[in-house]
């Protein structure tokens, strides 16, 4: 949901500047027009400046409001998916061992997720803040537009009256700088200036992620359990770093006690308000924390990073800052050549933009190639004819079949769902009828999709999954096989069966498997 959002308010940043462009271009002349003059060009494009103001007053506030209401959606459906996910893992650990210091709802214990008389007023603080700013950000944008169309009506005589040549390459001269910064509407407390695409995509991204944050923390402050653990990730950010696989008591999600002690054990640990003072959690952060529970969770040792892993890591995030500045110079100077008149600028601008994506592109495999599976995969590079190959050591997966998932990282969590989807076969009961095996089969593999995405720590990417790939129901999914393979209701019953313990072997390479 927050890529489309943030898509969405792109799409209405690049209406707007196209729709400038068109009115720029729709008022040119040649210089063999005799009685062309400036003064009178100015007079209609200001003319057509006030049709402009108008018309986007009158078009985009209703398509602002639609895409609040759905932030406002996407956020209170994250706030619930972060309750129910927290309580199931509660649960889970109760299950193995754990003591909870409290039971929730009147200390009667209930498996499934209750939303009633849950006090809402941070999540409700939350949406009214995101919704004043939004809105703050959606008009200024369109006072924006209004303002660097009114200068470049005045540059464009400016730069013909030093001598640019002929009108196209005036135009270009005056719209250059703001073609290249597009309509930045925001200005951040560090001078900084960003567009209404860049700051939405920002404020939706760490929105969406603090009601999760809120929805976790609220269920186990009913159930008394304060204490979280920065989870290990593969290239945490150095803001975030010094947090990594530290232990602490949740103030801010959970309301616990600023004390630092924990009811459970009695011991002391740092709070989580203190590190978010240090820089943790700051805007587009993808660290994110799970529940710990003393005595049943890996002790935070074992969640330390290694010399070898924090160089690797330094290299890798100085790759992706350099993908990152490439992305963005390809974008800004795809937008100059997509917008410029005289075609020699759009032919420069092109090749540039061009550059600079064949530039982010080498970065990012970079990148990439610091990224490992998992630590305890022991990988080796043979060398051939130039390139590399690498090839990692069989993972163990037995050890994930029937049991509970324990480290939450995109990585372990992969391997628990492949390694009990294909242990499907095994589970079916042969002694019932087919139809029955068809639906045992069918369930267990919902089952366990179900399970592995309600445990991820990478909630942006559970939240994306849940969103792109739902589980099917069964009657439907047999209707689509029907139709898309061409079978019959028992080919259709025999295809799932049979396709119940397979996983995507695109997304099984990326992880090793």
């Amino acid at each position: 949901m927050p890529y489309n959002l943030s898509e969405a308010f792109e799409a209405i940043e690049d209406e707007l500047i196209s729709s400038m462009m068109r009115n720029l271009k729709r008022h040119q002349a040649e210089e063999t027009d005799l009685g062309f003059e400036w003064e009178q060009w100015q007079a209609l494009q200001l003319k057509a400046l006030e049709d402009y103001r108008r018309r986007n007053l009158k078009k985009f506030p209703p398509r602002f409001n639609k895409l609040n209401l759905q932030i406002d959606e996407m956020l209170r459906g994250s706030y619930k998916d972060g309750r129910t996910a927290q309580e199931r893992r509660i649960l889970q650990a109760i299950r193995r061992g754990f003591k909870a210091p409290k039971l929730p709802y009147g200390g009667e214990m209930e498996l499934e997720g209750n939303f009633f008389g849950v006090n809402d007023r941070k999540l409700d603080a939350l949406l009214n803040a995101v919704n004043n700013d939004m809105n703050r950000v959606e008009y200024a944008v369109l006072r924006r537009a209004d303002d660097q169309y009114r200068q470049v009506i005045f540059n464009a005589q400016v730069y013909a009256n030093t001598g640019a040549g002929t009108y196209k390459k005036a135009v270009d001269m005056a719209t250059r700088d703001f073609l290249r910064a597009g309509l930045d509407c925001v200005e951040y407390s560090n001078g900084s200036r960003h567009t209404l695409e860049d700051y939405a995509d920002m404020a939706i991204k760490t929105a969406n992620k603090r009601a999760y944050l809120q929805g976790e923390g609220s269920m186990r402050d009913e159930w008394g359990v304060p204490t979280v653990i920065m989870n290990k990730r593969n290239c945490p950010c150095p803001r975030c770093l010094p947090f990594v696989g530290k232990v602490f008591i949740d103030d801010v999600w959970s309301g616990a006690d600023k004390s630092g002690i924990s009811p459970v054990t009695g011991l002391r640990y740092p709070l989580m308000s203190d590190a978010i003072a240090q820089g943790l959690y700051h805007p587009r952060c993808k660290d994110v924390h799970s529940t710990y529970f003393e005595g049943v969770s890996t002790p935070p040792e074992g969640s330390q990073y290694t010399a070898d892993e924090l160089d690797e890591m330094a290299q890798q995030y100085e790759a992706q800052q350099k993908q990152n500045y490439c992305e963005r110079q390809e974008k800004r100077y795809d937008r100059i050549s997509k917008y410029s008149l005289d075609e020699d600028n759009q032919r420069i601008y092109g090749a540039r933009a061009k550059a600079y994506g064949e530039k982010a592109e080498q970065f990012g495999t970079l990148a990439k190639s610091f990224e490992k599976p998992d630590k305890n995969v022991a990988e080796t590079i043979e060398k051939s004819g130039g390139s590399g190959i690498i090839e990692a050591e069989k993972i163990d997966l037995s050890k994930y079949i029937g049991k509970d998932i324990v480290e939450t990282d995109n990585q372990h969590v992969r391997e628990w769902y492949y390694a009990n989807v294909s242990d499907i076969p095994n589970q079916i009961d042969k002694s019932l009828p087919f139809i029955d095996q068809v639906k045992q089969a069918f369930n267990l593999r919902n089952k366990y999709k179900h399970k592995a995405r309600v445990a991820m720590s990478d909630v942006e990417t559970a939240s994306e999954l849940e969103r792109l790939r739902p589980a099917p129901v069964f009657e439907e999914l047999i209707e689509n096989k029907m139709k898309r393979k061409n079978l019959t209701y028992q080919e259709a019953l025999e295809d799932i069966l049979q396709t119940a313990s397979k996983t995507n072997p695109d997304v099984n390479k990326e992880f090793g498997l």
